[in-house]
């Protein structure tokens, strides 16, 4: 019961609803969009980032399963590590756009600040996905042997998340930039899902329960 009412549960089981909650609305995006003539190619990458959210979502919503259950705990651990670089590589994709879109516009004139602070954003979320995928890879079960570096990273990459959110947030009520197509998206989905991702960096930061 202890474990139930304990931060460490109450923090990944709210990052759980976070991802269910962006993985619904990419679902709902299919179905909203698709018969307004939404491409194929839209269509695939709604439902990847659904399920690939999903994912993310049931392995939040898991923790505490019994350990006895081996089995259970490799499909976990793996599906949580193809959700990430799957999320990783879908955001990558963009980096050409997100350059081309930071270069000046002419020679005269500098990069527009919401295009600086946009790139920034990008950039510093895709490297918080980084951070979270090779610790969990290379240190989340060998903590007691890099107690320090097993800290820092979560860390960091909690940081580069909240630093991301806030660049959005100043590009949205200061700029009035819209990082997505919509005010829905920009507004509401936008900090669920970096809460998502901030709040699993938070729980990255309690030691793993090894036994």
């Amino acid at each position: 019961m202890k474990q139930k009412l304990s931060p460490r549960w109450a923090i990944i089981k709210l990052t759980g609803l976070f991802f269910a909650a962006y993985s619904a609305y990419n679902v709902f995006i299919i179905f909203r969009d698709a018969p307004r003539g939404l491409s194929s190619e839209g269509i695939l990458i709604s439902a990847l980032v659904a399920f690939m959210f999903a994912l993310l979502a049931g392995y939040a919503l898991t923790f505490g399963v019994n350990k006895k259950k081996g089995l259970f705990l490799m499909i976990r651990k793996t599906s949580f590590i193809i959700a990430l670089l799957t999320i990783f590589v879908l955001k990558l994709r963009m980096i050409d756009r997100i350059v081309m879109y930071m270069q000046p516009p002419d020679l005269y004139n500098g990069t527009p600040v919401y295009a600086v602070l946009y790139g920034i954003s990008y950039f510093l979320t895709l490297t918080g996905f980084l951070i979270l995928l090779v610790y969990y890879i290379f240190f989340r079960r060998r903590y007691l042997l890099f107690p320090r570096t097993a800290v820092s990273l979560p860390a960091a990459a909690l940081g580069l998340f909240v630093c991301s959110l806030v660049l959005e947030t100043i590009l949205f009520f200061g700029y009035g930039f819209m990082i997505e197509d919509n005010l829905l998206r920009t507004v509401v989905m936008r900090p669920v899902f970096y809460l998502g991702f901030i709040g699993l960096s938070a729980y990255f930061l309690y030691p793993p329960q090894l036994k």
